[in-house]
């Protein structure tokens, strides 16, 4: 009589990515429960309504999100528009169940991105390292 085993490997959830802009100045993927956003360099403010918002609702929309984190590497200012932006996920996420906001960027931009969403309820910190911001975001501390 043969016995039959089975073997399990065990491997480490890989993140999944749900969207990359054709000119990859954004991209956008979900770790479990965490939303991560990543604005690079060439990333233009005032598009901020485009892609990346249609992408950002359509995550939100399920209710799974519990934590975002946002890595803001963009050269130029931000602009009006940028901070009703700001404002304006903030409110859908706190309306969506997302309780935790971390934002990774130079000291100015943490400071006014965070302002915008303070306004709305969320727990919402800054950080100079992604991996820090993960683990908070995540609720690991």
């Amino acid at each position: 009589m043969s016995k039959d085993r089975l073997q399990f490997k065990i491997c480490a959830p890989q993140p999944m990515v749900m969207a990359r802009s054709r000119r990859d100045d954004w991209s956008v993927e979900q770790t479990g429960d965490v939303l991560i956003f990543e604005f690079g360099p060439e990333m233009d403010p005032s598009r901020f309504g485009g892609g990346p918002w249609e992408t950002y609702k359509d995550a939100l929309d399920d209710g799974s999100i519990g934590g975002i984190v946002t890595v803001v590497e963009t050269d130029e200012p931000f602009d009006a528009s940028a901070f009703e932006m700001w404002e304006v996920a903030g409110q859908r996420a706190a309306a969506t169940g997302v309780e935790r906001w971390a934002i990774v960027a130079d000291r100015l931009k943490r400071l006014s991105t965070r302002s915008q969403l303070d306004a709305n309820g969320l727990d919402v910190r800054g950080f100079e390292d992604r991996g820090e911001a993960l683990g908070w975001a995540r609720g690991d501390g």
